[in-house]
């Protein structure tokens, strides 16, 4: 659509060819309606109303011109490396795997040499709590309607 040049650091847009695309479609806009208002070519042409509609074609182009000058902007290189916001789900899912599946090997490793109970052993070896286990074990259940907060 529009070319884009390189200033001083700053990109900037070129707005000819967008705005020699929005007077075409104004100038063929007023014709058209101009003598299709007129009831063709043998009466007087409406002027009043082929420049209504012109200016509404010249608004109306310029506008999705420039909406589509703003959304082609590309992402910087250094976006796609995968840091930051931009980090790539199915690696963090295989790293977070792999270490629950770690810390799981060297739970059930000590909880098979311990004499004690399993459960109770392979919920105190990891800090995060374990389905169906509390976030904080030290309270108890509130009554209904109770505010304890």
């Amino acid at each position: 659509m529009a070319q884009r040049t390189e200033h001083n650091g700053r990109r900037r847009t070129d707005i000819k060819g967008p705005l020699i695309i929005s007077a075409v479609l104004a100038v063929v806009a007023f014709v058209v309606v101009s003598v299709v208002a007129a009831g063709g070519t043998d009466n007087a042409a409406r002027m009043g109303l082929g420049l209504i509609a012109a200016g509404i074609a010249f608004i109306a182009s310029v506008v999705v011109c420039a909406t589509l000058m703003l959304l082609e902007k590309p992402n910087a290189e250094e976006l796609g490396q995968g840091t930051g916001v931009n980090r790539s789900s199915a690696k963090l899912y295989a790293e977070n795997k792999a270490r629950r599946q770690a810390e799981q090997a060297r739970g059930e490793g000590s909880a098979a040499t311990s004499s004690g109970t399993a459960g109770a052993a392979g919920a105190a070896t990891n800090d995060e709590p374990q389905f169906g286990q509390r976030v904080r074990p030290d309270t108890k259940g509130e009554e209904p309607g109770s505010s304890a907060r």
